[in-house]
């Protein structure tokens, strides 16, 4: 059986189509990402635009018949943080069940968490691992060495919420400040894993592949085998993006199109690597899509 999971998320909607095998497993065999940024189209009272509706509807659309045209027997669609911000949530996912004949299911911050725990579950083999989503609006973090699954959370710190903090397109080190100083006050009021280390973190999200890119550039690194963060490297580079005038340049041949979200996406994964006492990160291509893909094929 083929089946296809879209996703909608705060700054693209992408597909995955995936083949079910025997013992309950899957291969991707086809995938598309549409760019698509529901801030854009955002009004001040916090609904989504009728063009924004419209533009979304038009993008699922597309890529369910891109599915459709896979082979896929059956289509999922999904949201997650971007969706429950928008108080039209209701007319918006009305209109694109309207426009694609697929309804849409929002998933809670714990969902969005628990597909997240799935898809990087086998990295609990490298010992005790936490899972850092570094989404749109939100951060989901899980601990893939329990396997009770109890405790997942999804806090309000993701590089788009953090963007409220600076006015300009790069944050300055004053901003950079502020960021870290909110990210450390939502963990520990939180209290996500209170006394907790964990030896290292799996990052996956819409950021994860790009502040990679900028990593091995910066460090001369090969693109090849896997692809891991130093903790004090982190700090390095951040600190560099900050202050150095060649920091448009990095970004640009790496990631233009996270221009604003890299800077808070590093402040986000250093502080979080530092309260936890990670060593390192490891960049997961796995998500909540395929997360959500397991849970299906699992049941």
């Amino acid at each position: 059986m083929r089946l296809a999971v879209i996703d909608f998320s705060s700054v693209s909607i992408s597909l995955l189509v995936a083949d079910i095998g025997g013992e309950k497993s899957y291969r991707s065999v086809a995938g598309l990402r549409r760019s698509v940024s529901i801030l854009d189209y955002m009004t001040h009272d916090g609904n989504l635009s009728q063009s924004g509706i419209e533009k979304c509807a038009e993008e699922v659309s597309y890529l369910c018949n891109a599915a459709e045209n896979a082979g896929a027997e059956r289509i999922s669609i999904i949201a997650t943080a971007s969706m429950r911000i928008i108080k039209n949530r209701d007319e918006v996912r009305k209109r694109i069940t309207e426009k694609a004949g697929v309804e849409v299911s929002v998933l809670s911050g714990r969902d969005e968490a628990y597909a997240d725990y799935m898809a990087n579950r086998e990295y609990s083999a490298l010992g005790h691992v936490l899972m850092l989503d570094i989404g749109g609006v939100s951060a989901e973090l899980a601990d893939l060495s329990d396997p009770k699954k109890k405790h997942m959370h999804s806090l309000p710190i993701g590089p788009v919420a953090l963007m409220s903090l600076f006015p300009s397109i790069y944050p300055d080190s004053d901003d950079i400040k502020r960021i870290r100083k909110r990210i450390r006050k939502i963990f520990v009021k939180s209290e996500v894993y209170p006394c907790a280390s964990f030896s290292r973190t799996v990052i996956t999200g819409n950021d994860a592949d790009a502040l990679y890119r900028i990593y091995s550039d910066f460090y001369s690194l090969s693109p090849s085998g896997l692809h891991i963060m130093d903790r004090k490297k982190v700090k390095l580079l951040l600190k560099h993006l900050v202050s150095s005038d060649e920091r448009s340049s990095l970004i640009v041949r790496n990631a233009p199109e996270r221009g604003r979200t890299v800077l808070p996406a590093f402040a986000l994964l250093y502080e979080t690597m530092k309260h936890f006492s990670s060593d390192s990160a490891i960049v997961s291509p796995w998500g909540v899509k395929e997360g959500y893909l397991r849970i299906l094929v699992e049941g």
